[in-house]
């Protein structure tokens, strides 16, 4: 007879495995790391399958309500999404664990290479054939000009500028206006706007950070 496994012993078990990580939610583990949450979502697929998932989550917005800056779903050996049955979790999860320490290890620690962490993303959109698309980049440019902001690089500023103007070139202007009922240029426009005043910027980080959930959350940093 199979054992009934329930979420919240699936929850501790991976807790366990990376324990910078905290529970925030019933589905969820999460820790802070300067301008985001990092952390692992165990998203349910059906009702009795779950599938492992990294979510960076913004700190510096107003809303609670949040898209994710980016997601990767864990992948297993063959590079195809790894979703776990609840009752074949104790039988699956060394080799998910093996994977999401392959993974996502070097993301759960105290201090975060954001070189290594952009280099596994492009790894993973390009693996997934996602590399040029609007709808994937305009959070991950968000965060890049979110990040020269908390770090008060100046050059890093424009060097992801150029970037942006570089990328956009290669979009679908139709397309693109049908996703953000904006043109590209109206998007550009309002993108440097929202990251021109780092005192702003900041107070609303601070705020954000003295939530309930979230300050009660370990700290990461991230490292230039």
């Amino acid at each position: 007879m199979n054992e009934i496994i329930e979420m919240k012993d699936i929850l501790k078990d991976w807790q366990k495995q990376f324990p910078i990580l905290s529970r925030y939610s019933s589905t969820s583990l999460y820790m802070k790391a300067d301008l985001v949450l990092l952390g692992l979502k165990l998203e349910k697929v059906f009702s009795t399958v779950y599938r492992p998932t990294l979510i960076c989550l913004p700190l510096w917005e107003k809303s609670k309500k949040t898209i994710p800056i980016f997601w990767c779903e864990l992948l297993d050996n063959n590079e195809l999404q790894f979703d776990i049955k609840y009752q074949l979790h104790n039988y699956l999860f060394p080799a998910a664990i093996e994977c999401a320490k392959k993974q996502f290890g070097f993301v759960f620690k105290e201090e975060i290479l954001l070189s290594d962490l952009f280099f596994s993303l492009d790894k993973y959109l390009s693996r997934c054939l996602l590399e040029h698309d609007p709808l994937i980049l305009y959070r991950l440019f968000e965060f890049k000009l979110a990040i020269a902001l908390y770090f008060d690089d100046v050059k890093l500023m424009d060097n992801i500028k150029i970037e942006i103007e570089k990328e956009s070139k290669l979009w679908e202007p139709e397309r693109f206006k049908s996703l953000f009922e904006k043109s590209i240029e109206e998007w550009k426009d309002d993108l440097y706007r929202k990251f021109e005043n780092r005192n702003t910027f900041i107070e609303q980080l601070n705020l954000n950070v003295l939530d309930k959930k979230i300050s009660k959350l370990k700290s990461a940093h991230l490292l230039l």
